[in-house]
């Protein structure tokens, strides 16, 4: 079956229990945690949960110390679920699919913005209140912080850039030369 295709089912039953039970917050939060904790070494991660010598126990124990604090019971069950079936190997997808199910059922927008600085408080809320503004939705940011940008920041809304960094106006520049 679809890596895919697996995914989200598991990501929608997930979503429900978690509903059933007044957690899907709790579960939200975790699996974002779960997904920055694993995302920069995601191959290795996934290489170790497939490995048919480490105990499921262990493997659940592997999962449950990347998501790190409070795990709701439902998020332990489920974890046990995944890993009974011989799907611990697709828990980043899942994860990822269960965030974009909470977003899409709460009304959240996830956008990134990149700066070259640290970017103050009253700036990000301006974009945020920006986004919203003209989304008609919650937003939640990411920022980071690339100096290759010199200046200025870009702002990822669903798969469109607004690109208003210094970078970004001295390539638009070069290429106008160009012509």
């Amino acid at each position: 079956m679809n890596d895919g295709k697996i995914s989200v089912r598991y990501a929608r039953a997930l979503y429900h229990a978690a509903c059933e039970q007044g957690c899907e917050r709790e579960v939200y939060v975790a699996m974002r945690q779960f997904v920055d904790s694993v995302s920069g070494h995601l191959l290795q991660f996934e290489d170790i949960l497939k490995n048919p010598t480490i105990g499921n126990s262990d493997k659940a124990k592997l999962i449950e110390t990347a998501i790190g604090n409070a795990i709701p019971q439902c998020l332990k069950d489920f974890i046990n679920l995944v890993i009974k079936h011989n799907r611990e190997g697709k828990m980043y997808l899942i994860a990822l699919k269960y965030q974009e199910q909470y977003r899409r059922d709460k009304n959240i927008m996830f956008t990134r913005i990149t700066t070259a600085t640290e970017l103050p408080e009253v700036t990000l809320k301006r974009i945020k209140d920006f986004v919203a503004e003209n989304f008609h939705t919650e937003v939640e940011a990411q920022v980071d912080i690339d100096p290759k940008l010199i200046g200025g920041f870009t702002l990822d809304i669903e798969n469109n850039r607004m690109d208003a960094s210094v970078v970004g106006r001295l390539n638009a520049l070069k290429n106008r030369l160009k012509q």
